[in-house]
């Protein structure tokens, strides 16, 4: 189903293509998405009659529409009222994915899955449980990204709503007696265990696409499928209200926020999760459709932060210094 999906996606992109030279661009996104999914993005809403657009970095401080890899920024903007309403195409992205207000939608996201090397199972279950990773089979095999930014934190501070202060608590220090490994990112926690210096890692599912693409033997395990579910971080997509070709970003903002974009963005960036129903995975990633997810929303995950960055930094230090 993904393979006639994809080749369906294709097809329509070269049949709608134009002759003549590239027109100048009429709007700027800002974006730290993968370029070539952005770059094919942008062609696909100009050939179906959008307007021509240019990417700039996610950290341009103007651009008629911002498309994040985290919703960070997003749900700041949108806390002060600087965002202009999302446009009716986003309205079957769920509504965990989309700011209560309307002022910005997900299109898109990253897990945070476990990468498991087979062979270091020797014939024992892979877990399926983050709690899994105090067990004491597991001491100093576990590797995490340090989670004092990113998706990790994010995470980090989506276990203090959904377990509770105490459950988490806990967690953190089964961690910490079973020698968990803190590394830099996601990139040194594959190579972890691909290397084999660690069982299982936490990491990104767009990195964790990465390890599963190559030679390595590794499963990824979206856990906790029977109980708080996995964590999902989101895209944001979302519009200033000062953008400056309003006409044009809306009419921007309107096409990146379509299902066939978002199916895009699946097809082209391996680890990149739907979040609307029905639209096709290629192997190995799962659809957030179709997964038990942490019920958080990520505006509650940002003021969350704020409460408990201290507390995460003070024990990633801890962890660091062992």
């Amino acid at each position: 189903m993904f393979r006639k999906a994809a080749v369906l996606l294709t097809a329509a992109l070269a049949a709608c293509s134009p002759t003549g030279s590239k027109s100048a661009a009429q709007a700027t996104l800002a974006t730290d998405l993968p370029g070539p999914f952005i770059d094919t993005a942008l062609q696909m809403v100009a050939r179906a009659g959008g307007p021509q657009a240019e990417r700039s970095p996610a950290s341009s401080p103007t651009a008629d529409v911002f498309w994040h890899a985290e919703p960070y920024a997003a749900v700041e903007a949108a806390n002060r009222g600087e965002l202009a309403p999302m446009p009716q195409t986003a309205s079957d992205v769920p509504g965990l994915f989309r700011d209560p207000t309307g002022a910005w939608v997900a299109v898109g996201g990253r897990a945070q899955v476990l990468l498991v090397a087979t062979q270091a199972l020797h014939g024992h279950a892979a877990p399926s449980r983050l709690s899994a990773l105090t067990d004491p089979r597991w001491k100093g095999k576990v590797a995490l990204t340090r989670p004092t930014s990113g998706p990790a934190l994010a995470h980090f501070a989506a276990l203090f709503l959904a377990w509770g202060e105490k459950r988490t608590e806990t967690w953190l220090q089964g961690l910490g007696l079973n020698d968990a490994q803190i590394l830099p990112n996601d990139e040194a926690v594959r190579n972890a265990v691909v290397a084999g210096r660690a069982a299982i890692g936490v990491v990104s599912s767009d990195e964790a696409a990465k390890a599963a693409a190559s030679a390595a033997k590794v499963d990824v395990v979206y856990p906790d499928q029977r109980s708080i579910g996995v964590f999902v971080w989101p895209t944001a997509l979302f519009m200033p209200k000062n953008a400056p070709h309003p006409e044009e970003a809306r009419k921007l903002v309107e096409r990146l926020a379509s299902r066939d974009i978002e199916q895009l963005l699946v097809a082209r960036a391996p680890g990149f999760l739907p979040l609307r129903p029905g639209i096709p995975v290629p192997p190995g990633v799962r659809s957030a459709a179709n997964l038990v997810v942490v019920s958080v929303n990520p505006a509650a995950i940002v003021a969350e932060i704020a409460r408990r960055k201290d507390r995460i930094t003070a024990w990633t230090a801890a962890m660091e210094r062992k």
